[in-house]
């Protein structure tokens, strides 16, 4: 992995782009989806379908982004921790925790 944008190798970008979007979709088929981005900028276009998919776009662009600037993953396994980590923190936190 050769390629780095401010010291952060884009393969490690990638895999917490993909960790986090996976995340996003297993916690909203579960009926506990993760902080809401579209939601706040066109509220009516995050119910649908596409905008569920939208959503889930930004949110992985977003959590790769901090994900990586915040841990500089030096691994395969910390960038998907990376990612995973940034989606479970989003979710605990707007859900309540572990509230039901």
């Amino acid at each position: 992995m050769d390629d780095k944008y401010f010291n952060i190798e884009a393969g490690h970008y990638f895999l917490c782009f993909v960790a986090a979007f996976v995340l996003f979709f297993k916690l909203h088929k579960e009926g506990q989806p993760p902080f809401a981005v579209l939601g706040y900028i066109h509220p009516q276009a995050a119910g649908s379908p596409v905008g569920k998919f939208i959503e889930a776009i930004l949110f992985a662009a977003l959590g790769a982004l901090i994900g990586t600037v915040l841990t500089v993953p030096s691994s395969p396994a910390q960038a998907i921790a990376a990612g995973l980590g940034w989606t479970g923190l989003l979710s605990a936190t707007h859900s309540g925790g572990s509230e039901k």
